[in-house]
């Protein structure tokens, strides 16, 4: 396996794990390697299979992580939500004792 493949394979395999944990400050320094690798890449990889297969993956992997992102945003903008109202109600009653 070439180096840029194995590159690849290597940091998709990282941030594969990183998702399974929920370590979300791995994935963002994981995705600073990544964006390097991909600056590294030049026209002549485009000829060779291996290499292409990895990236798809890599593709397929960030939507994975681009989903996973946006359903943990969603579940804490609800806790906060419930939160600030926990605090709302907490003052309400505060002000009548």
């Amino acid at each position: 396996m070439q180096p840029k493949t194995q590159a690849f394979a290597t940091l998709s395999s990282k941030l594969g794990d990183a998702l399974e944990q929920g370590d979300w400050e791995a994935v963002a320094v994981l995705d600073e390697e990544c964006r390097t690798l991909v600056a590294a890449l030049c026209d002549e990889d485009a000829f060779d299979a291996e290499l292409r297969e990895q990236i798809d993956a890599l593709k397929a992997l960030y939507d994975e992580l681009q989903q996973s992102g946006r359903a943990e945003r969603e579940r804490l903008a609800g806790e906060l939500t419930r939160l600030n109202q926990s605090k709302q109600v907490d003052q309400a009653y505060k002000s009548f004792s």
